[in-house]
């Protein structure tokens, strides 16, 4: 027995096809990171800087897309919440073709008067929108938690004081000139030199 296809099934079909054909290929945006949790282990000073585990960020999307380096937090979480301007992230924002990944290297910088206790934060990529504003649910993180330990502040203001000497050697010029003039001063008062002709 011959089955006939109606018309209507026929025109639904074609209808189906055209549409399916006609229909732009659409791409996709996507975001992923290779590390899901960072435990500092050490108790971190106030006053310091510190580099954390570098990570990679991914695209496994179909399309080129930019990502921001972002800070956020858990809803309720018990740990403190790191200030944003605590952390660099080198690079801060980056454009990844199609499957591919690249490294990011996260800082640190405790201020000197970090209160003592444990911290926790998200950090990771967060897709930018063509707008320039980040996405809400386009990212991928990784939870970081770390320990500030006790500290003076003379400790601390010691060790915020080295680490900016070390970034600008040339804050040193001045106060090393300064002392080199108190010095030659306080020699030249002290001991006076004469100098006589003979005849």
């Amino acid at each position: 027995m011959r089955r006939h296809v109606t018309r209507p099934v026929v025109l639904v079909a074609l209808w189906v096809v055209a549409l399916a054909s006609a229909a732009p290929v659409l791409g996709s945006m996507g975001v992923s990171i290779d590390v899901g949790r960072i435990d500092v282990s050490e108790d971190l000073a106030p006053g310091g800087e510190y580099r954390l585990p570098a990570f990679g960020v991914r695209n496994p999307g179909t399309e080129p897309t930019t990502y921001k380096l972002v800070v956020s937090y858990i809803d309720g979480q018990d740990a403190g919440r790191p200030a944003e301007a605590w952390f660099t992230f080198e690079p801060a924002e980056l454009t990844l073709q199609p499957g591919e990944s690249r490294p990011v290297q996260a800082r640190l910088t405790l201020p000197v008067d970090s209160e003592p206790g444990t911290y926790a934060a998200l950090i990771g990529p967060q897709i930018v929108s063509e707008g320039g504003g980040a996405q809400v649910g386009a990212a991928a993180a990784a939870r970081l938690t770390f320990e500030v330990a006790p500290s003076s502040g003379w400790d601390a203001f010691l060790r915020w004081f080295s680490r900016l000497i070390a970034e600008q050697p040339a804050l040193l010029v001045l106060p090393g000139a300064t002392l080199l003039l108190l010095v030659l001063w306080v020699l030249r008062r002290r001991f006076s030199i004469s100098i006589a002709r003979r005849a």
